[in-house]
């Protein structure tokens, strides 16, 4: 092969390189845009519908339960405290940007800018 070959291949090569990377990057944008709602009525009505749902769903179990075993309602009182917890605890993943993915993450500073005191998650 001549050089001239050569230097048409790459520069073909980085082309399409900045192609793919242009698309990449379009696609990241799209799914940052999806993460959170963007107006206030939104985020209102999903914390109202995260907090209402785990409450209810909770108290509804511990009624059940209560009614099964024909005790008074102790379950029903735990559990509408589990499912309160179980709404709170799914309004921080929200705000803190962990969404619904399940594992543990190890919390480290952020290094790109001194004396910030940003946290980065990172999934093990």
């Amino acid at each position: 092969m001549n050089e001239k070959n050569k230097s048409n291949n790459l520069d073909l090569l980085s082309d399409r390189i900045t192609n793919f990377e242009t698309v990449l990057n379009k696609k990241k944008q799209k799914r940052k845009q999806m993460q959170l709602p963007v107006s206030g009525m939104a985020i209102a009505g999903r914390v109202a519908t995260e907090l209402l749902a785990g409450i209810v769903v909770g108290t509804f179990l511990g009624w059940l339960i209560d009614g099964w075993l024909e005790t008074t309602p102790m379950f029903m009182l735990v559990l509408f405290f589990l499912g309160a917890a179980a709404g709170i605890a799914n309004l921080w993943r929200l705000f803190t940007g962990r969404g619904l993915s399940v594992g543990y993450f190890k919390e480290t500073k952020s290094k790109k800018k001194k004396g910030s005191n940003e946290i980065e998650f990172k999934k093990n």
